[in-house]
């Protein structure tokens, strides 16, 4: 084989190798863009679900946070009608008839009684109208007492003294039985009412204040 032949083989040899060299490159090059581009999707895609895990975790403390504080809100709420539309009006007027009661001769009084006739002014206007008051407060709001956790024994002492205002009207109505209380007809006063309004009243007070005060902390503790 002549000189130049082999010249030309040399080199188209090495122009095979080279274009085959050239081409796998190409190709490895492509490849490795495929695979870069395929790890660059994976990962936006992961940074995505990331994304919008945190996103939908964010939601749900606000969600929570929001449901916390709506509780936190209904209960203040619920806890002001309690105390101004039921427990304080009753109480009130309670604490005006212990005051009244003991000084009419009628009911039972013996030391610094009012005189019969100031006694009876007081009954009318005064004591039976204060019952009159309790009883509408009562028969309009008694589903405020409720959710007591002496709401049972409370609402039989209420029912009690509805029956015992009812008899203590009809008395008093009648002018042949001007001396008879309703504990001579077996309806005295239920002894019990007072206390269990009382001691209700303070707690509902120091509940709600303790809510007024307590910070996002305290209603959530989780």
């Amino acid at each position: 084989m002549a000189l130049s032949e082999k010249l030309i083989e040399l080199v188209v040899d090495k122009v095979l190798i080279g274009g085959i060299v050239l081409i796998a490159g190409y190709w490895l090059n492509k490849r490795f863009e495929i695979f870069k581009s395929d790890i660059n999707e994976k990962y936006r895609q992961r940074q995505i679900l990331v994304d919008l895990e945190n996103q939908q975790k964010q939601r749900v403390a606000e969600l929570e946070q929001e449901i916390v504080l709506a509780r936190h809100q209904a209960e203040l709420e619920f806890l002001e009608r309690q105390i101004a539309e039921f427990y304080w009006p009753i109480y009130l007027r309670l604490e005006k008839d212990n005051a009244m009661w003991q000084r009419i001769a009628t009911l039972g009084a013996r030391d610094h009684a009012l005189p019969d006739s100031a006694g009876e002014i007081i009954e009318r206007d005064f004591i039976l109208k204060n019952h009159d008051e309790i009883v509408a407060i009562i028969e309009s709001k008694i589903h405020l007492a409720e959710q007591a956790e002496n709401s049972q024994e409370l609402i039989e002492e209420l029912l009690k003294y509805l029956k015992h205002v009812a008899i203590y009207k009809a008395v008093r109505s009648i002018e042949s039985m001007r001396g008879v209380n309703p504990m001579d007809l077996n309806e005295p006063f239920p002894s019990k009412l007072f206390p269990l309004i009382q001691h209700n009243f303070r707690s509902l007070q120091a509940r709600y204040e303790q809510l007024k005060q307590a910070k996002f902390r305290d209603l959530n503790p989780s």
